[in-house]
């Protein structure tokens, strides 16, 4: 019976909420979870009882006091993708599972600062890179047919042409990694989304076998597209083409 104790372990801090039918916790590797579920940050801001509560109202307020800023200053800031803190925010993120239209809420007012001035000097950037962090770990499993996995793909190719600057962590690198030197530098929003579609994990984190992100495909079609018209086009202005 020697070892016995050890055959049945219940795994603590897995989110009650399930995606495809199993917890949503799963997309984060569990060494990953302990090690955030033990961080200061994520005992102090992100557990129910500091955020009163375990949905996107709460939590949105910590991740405008620190992914959030008003432009020009950094209180509060714990600006840098892949970090510690960037780590905890995603995974309080996954447990919580918010509704997607909760989700496309950011985006809109991203959307909305180009024309409202009240709103225009805050700065939201490193927000709209977690959640698409968010979106590309937790809904990866979605068919191409999906009307949801759509509407992703679409605020991909959105975001592939963004070229704000952010400071993060190398892509390649785990914060927790003893053996690696903890490389920070900056990088722009098209940038991580490349890494989003093309890759097979970010700052130690897996994703997923994605079939719905694969944004290059349309635009390459499109390319070619336009290629064969310009022959066309060349072709049939070739001097001694017409018949006469």
């Amino acid at each position: 019976m020697s070892g016995s104790s050890f055959e049945f372990q219940v795994e603590s801090f897995i989110s009650s909420k399930e995606l495809n039918h199993q917890s949503v916790s799963l997309v984060i590797p569990r060494l990953t979870r302990d090690r955030i579920h033990n961080m200061v940050y994520y005992k102090v801001n992100l557990n129910s009882v500091s955020l009163r509560g375990d949905t996107l109202i709460e939590l949105s307020k910590i991740l405008i006091r620190d992914l959030g800023t008003l432009k020009g200053t950094s209180v509060n800031a714990v600006h840098m993708l892949g970090g510690v803190e960037f780590k905890c925010l995603l995974m309080k993120l996954v447990e919580i599972r918010p509704t997607v239209d909760q989700i496309f809420q950011f985006f809109k007012v991203d959307d909305e600062k180009k024309d409202d001035i009240k709103i225009q000097l805050f700065e939201d950037k490193y927000i709209i890179a977690l959640l698409l962090v968010y979106i590309r770990i937790q809904y990866y499993y979605l068919r191409t047919d999906d009307e949801l996995a759509s509407r992703f793909c679409e605020l991909f190719k959105k975001y592939i042409k963004d070229y704000r600057k952010l400071k993060s962590l190398d892509f390649e690198i785990d914060c927790w990694s003893q053996a690696q030197n903890l490389t920070v530098s900056i990088k722009h929003l098209d940038e991580l989304v490349d890494q989003l579609v093309t890759k097979d994990q970010l700052w130690g984190l897996p994703l997923g076998t994605c079939r719905w992100c694969n944004i290059y495909t349309d635009t390459d079609t499109d390319t070619d597209s336009d290629s064969d018209s310009d022959s066309d086009s060349d072709s049939d202005s070739t001097p001694g083409s017409d018949s006469e």
